[in-house]
């Protein structure tokens, strides 16, 4: 009997998650794919090595990076945006950049201090 209470409450915090995080992605819109720019390498000669991303729409800074592993799948020519997502319930709102079918860049922007990007 408590299992099915638990539950209950489990689903019941999931559903306000899930109402919340929509309303703070609502009307945030990602940037045009036409506005990611690359910004430079993190970590370089490090196994942890990353080219990093930077786009800016209607005065909010987007950031994100991509292993150099993975870097040779973005191609900024052909990029195209998705849709905004909240990423977390602290305000985090994220938008997948996609080459073709595959989400190839993530970049991110807290909303809980307008217009900061997320670190």
């Amino acid at each position: 009997m408590k299992m099915t209470k638990i539950s209950g409450y489990s689903f019941a915090m999931m559903a306000l998650l899930a109402v919340c995080g929509g309303a703070s992605a609502a009307g945030v819109a990602c940037p045009a794919a036409s506005a990611v720019k690359q910004a430079g390498t993190s970590n370089a000669g490090t196994q942890q090595e990353e080219t990093d991303y930077v786009a800016t729409e209607s005065g909010k800074t987007w950031k994100g990076s991509v292993s150099a592993y993975d870097e040779q799948n973005v191609d900024l020519k052909t990029l195209s945006a998705g849709k905004a997502s909240t990423a977390n319930a602290k305000g985090l709102v994220a938008c997948d950049y996609f080459n073709g079918a595959t989400a190839t860049l993530r970049l991110t922007m807290d909303t809980s201090n307008a217009g900061a990007p997320a670190k």
